[in-house]
């Protein structure tokens, strides 16, 4: 007779929710009553043999024994006698047993339930046409993601992540009390994944995308814990597949966007360290200032050559008034060089006003290119956000996990009851097929 089982709570582990382990319940009048029943079955069975002699047979029970010694005394059974038992052995015992276990030894257990199904942005797929919009691709629910979370649920991966939240060895480990339905003590990490799948039924109804998740544990406490547990674990994955698909744009997005502003800063620090060397904002309105100025002295000079041409020709070299015009033509003479000294410069080491313009005129095309790859940059970057914003997916969960009231496994005379059919059709094609070849072989 099994011992009972404290009823107080148990805990998973330091720093984790609380589970209870359920206690077996005992039904004694219920054993009292199917003993009696397997008594009478017995004595129907016994009833049931035909004589031999012109006495009774005796009971089957007394008989078993005996078959040894009939069979060397060269007595054969009969056809019936073996129908009934192998029926017998095959059907009547074993639903006896199944029925007294699933009774008197089974431990309780409750199922929560939580649906949820994937949503964010729909996928296009080729060949169909929109009832809405009246394109030539259709839009279907992101199946492919809900795929992915159900494979999940199902892998090693989901138990391990739970057994660093939960102790799953200890919410179901009773099998020292239900060694049939409950987890082993020295059960392996593939058991544990196994068991954790015969536990948990994850489901994907493909038309809607709903994903179903039936969990049954040896506790309320226990299955409602785990089915929030599984969400939370499904929220998580499908935000890493998110990130993982659809950020790697945004990431060489935002790194070429990056880049593109430093090369900008950089050209726009020397474009004004330029500026301020040359003492001007643009080099190329300077040059044309002074090609102005110097056509002006040269034309001038060209007036004032006049003169003093026109003086040489009344007066002394000597007299004041050509030594004045060409003082004052030497003057402008300087002030023409000096402004081609500017423009054009002494040699290659120093550049004039035409090397700092093209100096100038590069910086201005670095500076315009960088801002084009900035804005380009930018634009690409606006571009995969908002792509990424469209194709967020996430869990809507609504159906959270309930707590169970009743248990919903064993129902002793249901589980026998079918354990009783599927045994009793086996028995009943092996006999059918044992007749056959004994018809064929008379």
């Amino acid at each position: 007779m099994v011992s009972p089982a404290p009823a107080s709570s148990e805990i998973l582990k330091a720093g984790s929710p609380e589970v209870v382990v359920a206690a077996a319940p005992r039904w004694p009048a219920r054993a009292r009553g199917a003993l009696a029943a397997v008594a009478a079955v017995a004595a129907r069975l016994a009833r049931l043999l035909p004589a031999r002699t012109t006495g009774q047979r005796k009971p089957l029970a007394v008989r078993l024994p005996a078959l040894a010694d009939l069979r060397r005394r060269g007595l054969q059974l009969t056809r019936l006698d073996l129908a009934i038992l192998s029926f017998v052995v095959v059907v009547a015992v074993p639903s006896v047993l199944s029925f007294l276990y699933l009774a008197m030894v089974a431990a309780p257990q409750f199922r929560s339930e939580t649906r949820f199904v994937v949503r964010g942005n729909l996928e296009t797929v080729a060949g169909g046409a929109s009832p809405v919009s009246g394109s030539s691709t259709a839009q279907v629910p992101n199946s492919q993601e809900a795929r992915v979370v159900v494979d999940y649920l199902r892998s090693r991966a989901m138990v391990d992540a739970l057994q660093q939240q939960l102790d799953l060895r200890r919410v179901f480990g009773v099998a020292g009390r239900d060694p049939v339905f409950g987890l082993a003590s020295d059960a392996s990490e593939e058991d544990l994944v196994a068991y954790w799948n015969r536990q948990v039924r994850v489901s994907l109804e493909s038309l809607s995308g709903v994903i179903r998740v039936q969990i049954h544990a040896f506790s309320p406490e226990s299955a409602a814990l785990l089915g929030a547990a599984i969400v939370r674990e499904a929220e998580a994955v499908t935000n890493a597949l998110t990130t993982r698909n659809r950020g790697d744009r945004v990431l060489q997005a935002d790194a070429e966007e990056r880049e593109a502003f430093t090369d900008l800063a950089v050209v726009r620090t020397s474009l004004e360290g330029f500026r301020n060397a040359q003492g001007t904002l643009d080099p190329t309105r300077s040059a044309i200032g002074s090609y102005a100025v110097i056509a002006k002295l040269r034309d001038q000079r060209s007036a004032l050559n006049t003169d003093l041409t026109v003086a040489r020709a009344r007066m002394d070299e000597d007299s004041p008034v050509v030594r004045a015009l060409k003082e004052r033509m030497r003057s402008l003479d300087e002030k023409i060089a000096a402004l081609d000294t500017d423009l054009l410069g002494l040699d290659r080491e120093q550049a004039g006003s035409s090397g700092n313009l093209k100096a100038a005129a590069e910086l201005e095309v670095r500076r315009r290119l960088a801002e084009q790859r900035l804005n380009e940059a930018e634009s690409e970057l606006l571009d995969a956000r908002t792509q990424q914003a469209q194709k967020q997916v996430y869990i809507l969960t609504f159906m959270a996990p309930t707590l169970p009231a009743e248990k919903a496994f064993p129902s002793p005379l249901v589980d026998a009851a079918a354990v009783s059919g599927i045994l009793f059709a086996a028995w009943a094609v092996a006999s059918l097929y044992v007749g056959s070849v004994y018809a064929r072989t008379r």
